[in-house]
C-alpha cells in the first residue's frame, strides 16, 4: 500500500499543480488584457497546440507501452507455467530414480516461484524466496543433466534438458520485466507538459469574467488520472491494477503435479 499512497499523493499534487498553473496562466492573462485590452498574442494558438499535441502523445505513448508491459508480464506467468508443466511431464522419461529426485524439486521450486511475487511488496522476504528458486535451478539442472548423459539418448537429452533450460529462460524472463520501466525523464517531462498545458488554458480563460472552474476541474483531474493509471500500470505487484489473477495458472499447475 506504500507504492499506492506515493503514486496517489504524487498525482493529487499534479493535479494541484496544474490547478495553480490554471490559476496562474488566468491572473497573467487577465493582467495583460487589462494592460492592452487591444492587444493580441501572436503566436499563441501555435504554442497552445504544439504543447497539447506533444502532452497528448507523450500520455498516449506512456499510457501504450504501459499497458503492453502489464499484458506481456501476464503472458509470462502462462508461459512459466507451461515451462514448468511441460517439464515436469518430460521427468517421465527418465530413471525412476531421477524421476524421484526430481519431482519434490519440481514442485518446491514452482512454490517459491509462486510465493516471490505473492509476497512481492515484502522486498527481503520476496527476495529470499528468489534465492531460493535459484538454488533449486542448480539442483534440478544437475540432476537432470547427470541422468541424461547416462543412456546417452539424444531424443532424450534434447527433449528434457531444453525444457528444463526453459524454465530457467523464462524466470530470467519475469525477473527482467520487473525492471523494465520508462525512464524517469519521460515523468519529468509528462509533469513538466502538464503544468504548461495548464498554464496556457488559464492564458485561453482570461478572457471570461469568471474562471469557469467545472472546465478546469475537469482538465486536471483527467491529466492526474491517466497518470495515475499508467503509474499504477507500469507496477502491477505494487499498484491497484495487479495481476495476482495471472499467478492463479501456476498455483494450478502446483496442484496438477502428482
Amino acid at each position: 500500500m506504500e507504492f499506492v499512497a506515493a503514486t496517489l499523493l504524487s498525482t493529487i499534487l499534479l493535479c494541484l499543480g496544474m490547478a495553480g498553473s490554471i490559476e496562474t496562466g488566468y491572473r497573467t492573462g487577465k493582467r495583460r488584457l487589462e494592460k492592452h485590452p487591444e492587444s493580441k498574442a501572436e503566436g499563441a494558438g501555435a504554442v497552445e497546440s504544439s504543447v497539447f499535441g506533444i502532452l497528448g502523445l507523450i500520455l498516449a505513448f506512456t499510457f501504450t507501452g504501459a499497458l503492453a508491459r502489464y499484458e506481456f508480464r501476464v503472458r509470462l506467468v502462462l508461459k512459466e507455467a507451461n515451462a514448468i508443466g511441460t517439464a515436469y511431464l518430460r521427468l517421465d522419461l527418465l530413471p525412476e530414480n531421477d524421476r524421484n529426485k526430481l519431482r519434490p524439486l519440481y514442485k518446491e521450486y514452482l512454490q517459491s516461484r509462486i510465493n516471490v511475487f505473492e509476497n512481492y511488496e515484502n522486498r527481503q522476504l520476496s527476495d529470499s524466496y528468489f534465492s531460493q528458486g535459484l538454488k533449486l535451478q542448480g539442483q534440478i539442472w544437475e540432476i537432470a543433466n547427470a541422468s541424461v548423459l547416462k543412456d546417452k539418448n539424444p531424443g532424450v537429452i534434447t527433449l528434457v534438458l531444453s525444457s528444463t533450460n526453459e524454465v530457467i529462460d523464462v524466470a530470467n524472463e519475469r525477473l527482467q520485466a520487473t525492471r523494465t520501466h520508462p525512464p524517469i525523464v519521460v515523468y519529468v517531462l509528462l509533469f513538466a507538459l502538464g503544468f504548461a498545458s495548464a498554464f496556457l488554458v488559464g492564458q485561453s480563460m482570461s478572457t471570461n469574467q469568471k474562471e469557469p472552474l467545472l472546465y478546469m476541474v475537469i482538465f486536471c483531474v483527467t491529466i492526474s488520472a491517466i497518470t495515475f493509471v499508467i503509474l499504477d500500470l507500469e507496477n502491477p505487484r505494487l499498484g491497484l491494477l495487479k495481476i495476482n489473477v495471472g499467478d492463479k495458472v501456476l498455483v494450478e499447475t502446483l496442484e496438477s503435479m502428482k
